[in-house]
């Protein structure tokens, strides 16, 4: 109740100490002694000096029975205020001195001396880690004072503010009237509000406030430091948090100063230099840059000093062993509390390997594009010169033609012609191949199943490549369509086995296979001009001697060949490469000494609608009764054998050499003119835009068109639309008998007049 040295100071000066509680009824207490007035008095004079009452203030007539205790025993009286009174007034000297001194440090034990439960309450809510701590023993604090029904403590913010309490105020009566609400404030602010009610002795409730006001202050006090704890244990654990990622990190993260000084050095850097921490810790960081490489650092320092962002750079580090590495380094300030920039942080990749990538596939690319470049280059001049020898070989085969039907069979001159058509047709299909190289062939496209056509030209190929070679066929089941040609199918299928065969003279294995795939972004980069998508890819796979990398990138180049003399015209893998490309395909091939060759080709998925992919049949021709054909051709003697092979099939023939010419015959021609054959690619004007002249004039007339080299939309496409006709040149009296009577047997749906339907809006080229 009291402190013990104010305690045994009063005894040793002969006082008698006595409680509110035990002055409230001393009458009894000296009858039960069985004193009598005289008999006490001369009992306390021999033992005491003074009464003194220990006052805690609980009841309220205690004066008056100290009074009437002195005079009875005829002593001297004094009142000394403790308890409740005392502890205020203790806590109050705490007040002071938390308000005199920031970093107040608990008071020992000895200083509230005998309150020892509610000092050693004051002592753990003063070290208190948490707010929940704090608030926990303020409850328990002041449930020990008190002993109120109902404590509660509502933080500040919440919306749940007592309505009494105004503001300002150091605190209002609870609705009850049997407590009171204090406001816990610390330096300015609000830190919750402290509602204590139902006390067991409510008449009390002015002392209790005076006592609670003052240890209210404490317990803000305690509460703020315990917050200042929780968040100082917070950024602890981050920073350990912070610093396990770091350390634990495979890339290599570096602290620097800013005058670039290493601070610190993780487990990642160790890994990728080979430098121990002690080893350079308080070292620049341009000790990395080996000395015939530009030091970034400098620069990226400056900047992050002059508050801008550092950013990301590449440069080139050398490890402890002296090997060097290419480095991806993200460089960014490090920040104090106050914001300020104290320090560089460097995260360090390596991405040697990834450059080593990144230039082996620019190498790859640059490759693929100069040898795409070179057979481009070659397949132009491989068309061109297909071009001007397909005139000349029209005019042979066609004076041939005339001179076998103008000599006896059995005659030297009949067999002599024969040899030269023979030499004439073999050079056809040379120019025919070259054209198919040089992506200038004309296609009958649709839509077709490629494992159709496998399996119906299976046979023809095993026929082809002997009985001493296994075919494998593993076509997959369900794949899309393509739009192809499926006569150039079948040449693929054909070059392509019979390399195979040549390439296994013992006997081996060859694997057709077909697959549905999907090419990323991932792969078409690495492919030259490879679009993202879906694709059919067909295999081609031999078991033979293969070939090495410098045959590999020759393969495909007109002419080129290591078959013997006599044995191949090198033209095969051109002309499969020419119809890849035209059908907006790719072609790869994958091939090493002794372990065989594949072919993978991959095909656009079909966006037509499925046809039956046949070819277009020619309707058997009419026999000619005379009809009327407009020859258009500026090449004078392909123009004479032109004329002269439709004269001899019967048919009357209006020749021109120019479109101007033709369209000034068609205006002075008063008769019918069944059909127009004309060149594709004529000076002036080409044969489409011809025909489109003079269809408003003759909207009866069919068109013929014929061309050897086709730079316009039949070669650039690749494609002949449904209803245009065309012949190839170089082409044979028959070849030209058959398509004649083909195209003028066509009927017109609507009128029964002979009319050539419309041409697709494309434009032919020059």
């Amino acid at each position: 109740m009291a402190p013990a040295a104010l305690v045994d100071s009063l005894i040793a000066e002969g006082a008698y100490l006595t409680t509110p509680g035990w002055l409230s009824d001393w009458r009894q207490y000296v009858t039960d002694w069985g004193f009598d007035q005289e008999t006490a008095r001369q009992f306390f004079r021999e033992t005491t000096k003074k009464l003194i009452l220990l006052d805690t203030g609980v009841y309220k007539d205690c004066l008056a029975e100290l009074s009437a205790m002195g005079e009875y025993l005829n002593l001297p009286v004094q009142s000394i205020p403790v308890g409740l009174d005392m502890l205020r007034l203790s806590l109050e000297h705490l007040v002071v001195k938390l308000q005199q001194n920031r970093k107040f440090l608990p008071p020992p034990d000895h200083f509230f001396a005998d309150h020892l439960m509610v000092i050693d309450l004051m002592n753990i809510l003063l070290v208190s880690n948490s707010e929940k701590d704090a608030i926990d023993h303020i409850k328990d604090l002041f449930s020990l004072l008190f002993a109120p029904g109902r404590i509660v403590y509502t933080p500040a913010g919440h919306g749940l503010e007592y309505p009494a309490l105004k503001p300002g105020e150091k605190f209002a009566w609870t609705r009850s009237g049997q407590g009171f609400v204090i406001p816990l404030e610390y330096k300015g602010g609000c830190l919750g509000i402290l509602e204590i009610d139902d006390l067991a002795f409510a008449e009390y409730k002015e002392r209790y406030l005076a006592l609670a006001l003052p240890l209210t202050e404490v317990c803000s006090a305690a509460i703020s430091n315990a917050r200042v704890q929780e968040a100082r244990q917070a950024s602890e654990q981050a920073l350990q948090r912070i610093a396990r990622i770091v350390e634990s990190s495979d890339d290599a993260i570096i602290g620097k100063n800013l005058d670039g000084i290493i601070v610190s050095w993780n487990r990642g850097a160790k890994q990728v230099y080979g430098y121990e921490e002690n080893e350079v810790l308080g070292k620049h960081i341009s000790f990395l840059t080996p000395q015939d490489q530009p030091d970034e650092m400098p620069r990226v320092l400056e900047k992050i000093k002059a508050g801008q962002p550092g950013g990301r750079i590449e440069t080139t580090w050398v490890t402890k062993n002296g090997s060097l590495l290419n480095v991806s380094l993200q460089v960014s300030p490090i920040r104090d509390a106050d914001e300020r920039i104290v320090g560089v942080s460097s995260i360090a990749r390596d991405i040697t390997a990834e450059k080593q990538r990144v230039e082996q596939e620019k190498r790859s690319l640059e490759a693929q594009l100069q040898q795409s470049q070179k057979l481009e280059s070659v397949g132009r001049l491989a068309g061109g010169v297909a071009h001007d020898f397909n005139n000349m070989l029209a005019v042979i085969i066609g004076y041939s033609n005339f001179g076998l039907e103008d000599s006896p069979k059995d005659s030297d001159m009949h067999q002599n012609l024969e040899e030269i058509l023979q030499a004439a047709e073999r050079a056809k299909g040379l120019t025919r191949q070259l054209l198919a190289f040089a992506r200038k062939q004309v296609l009958e496209m649709s839509s077709l199943s490629l494992n159709t056509v496998i399996k119906d030209f299976g046979k023809m190929i095993q026929r082809l490549i002997g009985e001493d070679i296994t075919i494998k066929m593993m076509l997959e089941d369900g794949i899309p369509q393509i739009d192809a040609d499926s006569g150039m199918m079948e040449q693929i299928l054909l070059n392509l086995s019979v390399n195979a065969r040549d390439a296994m003279p013992d006997g081996g294995t060859l694997t057709l296979e077909t697959m549905r795939v999907t090419l990323d972004e991932d792969h078409a980069a690495k492919k030259l001009d490879v679009k993202p998508g879906n694709y059919l890819m067909l295999s081609v796979a031999d078991t033979g001697k293969g070939m090495d990398e410098k045959t590999r990138q020759m393969i495909f180049e007109p002419f080129f060949t290591t078959k013997g003399p006599g044995k191949g015209t090198g033209l095969g893998l051109s002309t499969v490469y020419g119809i890849v490309r035209q059908h907006q395909g790719t072609i790869w091939v994958y091939s090493e000494p002794s372990h065989g060759t594949i072919f993978k080709i991959y095909f656009p998925v079909s966006r037509m609608g499925e046809t039956t992919g046949k070819k277009r049949v020619e309707a058997e021709p009419a026999p000619a009764g005379g009809e009327t054909i407009l020859v258009v051709e500026d090449e004078r003697k392909i123009r004479m054998v032109v004329c002269t092979a439709l004269t001899r099939l019967g048919y009357s023939v209006l020749p021109s050499g120019s479109p101007a010419e033709a369209r000034e015959i068609e205006k002075q021609h008063q008769g019918i003119i069944h059909l127009m054959l004309t060149d594709v690619v004529m000076p002036g004007m080409n044969g489409k835009e011809l025909y489109e002249a003079l269809r408003p004039s003759r909207p009866a007339m069919r068109a013929l068109f014929m061309s050897g080299y086709t730079e316009n939309v039949i070669a650039e496409r690749g494609i002949l639309k449904e209803g245009i006709n065309f012949i190839q040149k170089p082409f044979s009296i028959k070849e030209l008998a058959l398509k004649m009577g083909s195209v003028l047997s066509q009927k017109n749906e609507t009128d029964g007049i002979n009319s050539y339907p419309p041409l697709p809006p494309p434009p032919f080229k020059r």
